[in-house]
């Protein structure tokens, strides 16, 4: 977004905006106004469901849709579109659905709804190159949903999987009958979900805005009339909206707001998230550097997470080494991050045959996280000081989706990224799982492939014993961290800027509640 587009939608934001009304009755009900809310991007697949769960997608998706179960950031599961769940055996799960859940279109949800998108997600012709789709097949395992009647869901799994409860978190429930009568494109765009917030109105493309209309049926009731998402790239810009009463809520601050927005009478609200902030190697790429597990402990070495953690972020985060957070179901407490040694960095650079350094490249995408511009330039620094000479280029989130999926490739067949990409280790569902499985040779486009350290992944994904399957899993983070594949910053916390007149937000992993909203005159 250019900076005089980002002024004149801020600007337009400012204006007071007549959006299309609900109905009389259920009008004198909401507060007669409009939630101003800014985040870098709108979801790159508009209003398709299926594009994720997780930055930057959910902040356009949680509006539009509720999912079976929900999850908070220890890892605790609790129902919304799902009363009860109970598991038969190994391979098979039964979910009760709450009776009298709406569609936006009126149409009560049931059974068969849930059924059709997973059958939908399941497939790889309807659902190819989507995070849902991924995130089943590499962690989810569900091979069938069947509708038992109409409120109940039977699936089944390939492999064992004690988890289901928590991963279904991970998946919207979208009004089926209306997406296969209209098409998944422009379904996108004509969304009907069972979200507070309905009828999204979209300007522009990912850096556009979305104007909404609340839905009084729902089963999480919004308070407030209206809902508008700006997106504003740069985090700076969406602090500047807080201060100049054009935006309410700003997704993604940095931490040196606080002060500004504290003084202007506004707040920073600090939340925990199941997320690490990192980058990874391109370990599979022949003749790179960092095929040698060397070169990968040395850039290890080089970085000074502690003072990222304090002096960027305020010490509301902490240096992290491995892929689990402290409240993520698998956390190893016996894995620490590297230490800040420079010197040792050399060292191992030298051992391995580069006393001289090399150049090397790192694409990032800015704006999704607390102080991300300012960590990614930090490390580009502090790696280039030990001799791993490193130029950090900004890449869009639809151009890094574009070569995560394999539709950009390198000239060489591997994942199209340069040497190093970014890449934060989401455990949405708190299970590290959730990422893991693209870290390794299970994926076809890998960012590396260690053989040893997939077994484990199988045998820890293949473990019913819920106890035995923490046990691998926190082997598996000690493993990666000797590996060093990976090169973990710090724990993610979520900075998110609140406008005075802002009452009621909460934050749970991401799920701003709009609907418990309510705003001061």
């Amino acid at each position: 977004m250019t900076r005089r587009y980002s002024a004149a939608l801020l600007g337009a934001v400012a204006a007071a905006t007549v959006l299309a009304p609900v109905g009389e009755a259920s009008a004198q009900q909401l507060q007669d106004d409009t939630i101003r809310f800014a985040t870098a991007s709108i979801s790159p697949a508009f209003g398709r469901p299926e594009q994720g769960t997780a930055s930057p997608s959910v902040y356009t998706l949680w509006p539009l849709y509720d999912s079976l179960t929900m999850v908070n950031a220890k890892g605790d599961v609790s129902g919304l579109l799902a009363e009860s769940w109970k598991n038969l055996d190994k391979g098979t799960w039964q979910v009760a659905l709450r009776k009298g859940v709406k569609f936006h279109n009126g149409k009560e949800l049931k059974a068969q709804h849930v059924a059709a998108q997973f059958a939908f997600v399941i497939d790889d012709k309807s659902s190819a190159g989507t995070v849902a789709n991924s995130t089943n097949k590499q962690q989810a395992f569900i091979t069938s949903a069947h509708a038992i009647d109409d409120y109940t869901v039977e699936f089944k799994t390939s492999s064992p999987n004690p988890e289901i409860p928590r991963q279904l978190a991970g998946f919207w429930i979208p009004e089926t009958t209306v997406r296969d009568e209209l098409g998944t494109a422009d379904f996108s765009r004509k969304p009907v979900g069972t979200g507070p917030y309905m009828n999204p109105q979209w300007t522009g493309g990912v850096d556009g805005s979305v104007d909404w209309v609340a839905f009084p049926d729902a089963l999480r009731k919004p308070k407030v009339k209206n809902l508008r998402i700006v997106a504003l790239g740069e985090s700076a810009t969406r602090v500047a909206g807080v201060l100049s009463n054009q935006i309410d809520i700003a997704q993604g601050v940095p931490f040196d707001a606080k002060g500004r927005l504290e003084t202007a009478g506004h707040k920073m609200d600090i939340a925990d998230r199941p997320s690490v902030l990192g980058w990874r190697f391109m370990s599979v790429r022949e003749k790179s550097p960092f095929r040698d597990k060397r070169v990968r402990q040395a850039a290890n070495y080089a970085i000074d997470r502690a003072g990222m953690a304090s002096s960027l972020l305020g010490n509301t985060s902490v240096p992290q080494g491995q892929c689990a957070t402290r409240n993520t179901f698998g956390f190893n407490p016996a894995v620490t991050a590297y230490p800040y040694d420079p010197a040792k960095a050399k060292a191992l650079l030298a051992e391995a045959g580069y006393p001289n350094g090399f150049k090397t490249e790192v694409e990032t995408v800015v704006g999704s996280f607390p102080a991300d511009s300012e960590i990614y330039q930090l490390a580009g620094l502090q790696l280039s000081a030990v001799g791993i000479d490193t130029k950090v280029t900004p890449i869009t989130f639809p151009d890094w989706l574009d070569k995560w999926f394999g539709r950009k490739k390198a000239p060489d067949g591997t994942m199209g990224f340069t040497d190093i990409f970014s890449n934060a280790c989401h455990n949405f569902n708190a299970i590290p799982f959730d990422a893991y499985p693209n870290m390794t040779c299970k994926k076809e486009l890998a960012s590396h492939c260690d053989r040893d350290e997939t077994a484990l992944l199988d045998r820890a994904m293949g473990e019913f014993d819920v106890d035995k399957r923490r046990g691998l899993i926190q082997e598996l983070m000690a493993v990666n961290k000797d590996q060093a594949q990976n090169l973990f910053f710090v724990e993610l916390t979520d900075l998110t800027g609140i406008h005075r007149r802002v009452q009621g937000f909460t934050n749970t992993i991401q799920r701003f509640s709009f609907e418990n909203i309510t705003l001061t005159r």
